[in-house]
């Protein structure tokens, strides 16, 4: 079989430490490799710089001809999907049971009948159910699904990964777990898992303790696991997730309809120039813009962000709502001045989405921090009222 997925020199820090030192490894079709050892060796580095959300001190990690990451800073994602499951859950809570797992295989650009996997697992009862409402073991066995899933789907050998997905299972879950693994690598498919478990660990073909030892077992074969899927559009996962939530509504209408009753109520808008009249008419967008986009925020549950960023180039976002929310603002907003200018109204719906996309940007790149909430580049973001004051002085 060939490599699947292959680590060379990487050192990685965290702080001041220095977590891993030249690991080498590979991981080929067909085969399990558990990761095992104390707290705080490694494991769960490996897995999260094997899915690309760490920075290498040296080193590459390719899947195939493909990087990952590598020490100069370059960034990509495997030609096929691979499978994800970390120590968090990586799941948002507004999400439902049954949506979240079509979205997984969604992914792939597959449909299949999801209500006969989470049956299987004893999650066909709550598959309406939002995911906030499960328990804790509950919500890792959709974690584990999602992670799973793609090796189910795929039409070639992927990759899978697996950070101590036996955490919060009961002893059945892992027995099927293990075993489901087996039948996994039957089918051509790589499995890393970092974990304590010894029933997982007994399904692996190597064996990784982080003291320069490898051991290699030979368990039982399994059964090639395959689930019958066909094609399938993607759908906007963050526009149909923000109408279930309102986010959009509060975190950005609301906000721009405040603007507009306090020109109502501090001022006389019949009294103002042209020029006063478009900032006026625009200021309810920009308002709303500057709240940003309202799904980044539950991004940051469960490091679900992390998760959909392994996936994505760009994450589940409500951007088009934002769009035609500010433009609805700035319909509003004219009517206080006469007729409705739909150059305006244009205007005003893109200058929304645009200053949310700018937020939605900046939090993105601090969600990768320590500590995001103690940067202060947010304190910044008053600097996108040059442009609408720009803007309104050209329309004028």
């Amino acid at each position: 079989m060939p490599d699947l997925l292959t680590a060379s020199g990487v050192v990685i820090k965290r702080g001041r430490n220095t977590v891993l030192n030249g690991f080498d490894f590979n991981l080929k079709g067909g085969e399990v490799v558990v990761l095992a050892g104390e707290n705080g060796c490694g494991k769960s580095t490996v897995i999260e710089a094997c899915a690309g959300l760490i920075d290498l001190e040296e080193g590459s990690i390719k899947t195939g001809k493909q990087i990952i990451r590598d020490s100069e800073g370059r960034h990509g994602r495997p030609d096929s999907p691979f499978g994800l499951c970390l120590q968090s859950d990586c799941v948002m809570g507004d999400e439902l049971v049954k949506e979240r797992i079509d979205d997984v295989a969604a992914l792939c650009g597959k449909s299949f009948d999801s209500q006969s996997l989470l049956n299987q697992w004893d999650l066909g009862h709550r598959s309406q159910d939002r995911i906030a409402s499960l328990s804790k073991g509950q919500r890792r066995k959709v974690a584990v699904l999602c992670g799973v899933l793609p090796s189910a789907i795929a039409d070639d050998p992927t990759v899978i990964l697996l950070d101590e997905p036996d955490a919060g299972l009961d002893e059945a879950s892992v027995s099927r777990l293990s075993g489901l693994v087996r039948d996994i690598a039957d089918g051509g498919h790589g499995i890393l898992i970092a974990s304590h478990n010894s029933e997982i660990i007994a399904c692996a073909d190597r064996v990784i303790t982080f003291d320069d030892s490898i051991v290699e077992t030979a368990p039982s074969d399994g059964v090639k696991w395959k689930i019958n899927s066909e094609p399938v559009k993607k759908s906007n996962i963050g526009n149909r997730l923000d109408r279930r939530t309102l986010g959009s509504l509060s975190q950005n209408i609301i906000p721009g309809m405040l603007v507009i009753g306090a020109l109502l109520a501090l001022s006389d808008p019949t009294q103002f120039d042209s020029k006063m009249q478009i900032g006026a008419i625009l200021a309810p967008a920009l308002a709303a813009g500057l709240c940003g986009e309202p799904i980044s925020a539950r991004l940051t549950e469960s490091r679900s962000g992390d998760w959909w960023r392994s996936m994505k180039t760009i994450p589940p976002n409500a951007l088009l709502h934002v769009l035609v929310g500010c433009a609805l603002l700035t319909t509003l907003a004219c009517t206080l001045f006469g007729e409705p200018d739909y150059t305006l109204i244009a205007v005003g719906g893109g200058l929304g989405m645009i200053t949310a996309s700018v937020i939605l940007v900046i939090h993105q790149a601090t969600l990768r921090l320590q500590r995001p909430n103690a940067l202060m580049i947010r304190l910044l973001t008053p600097a996108l009222i040059l442009p609408w004051a720009i803007l309104v002085d050209r329309l004028a």
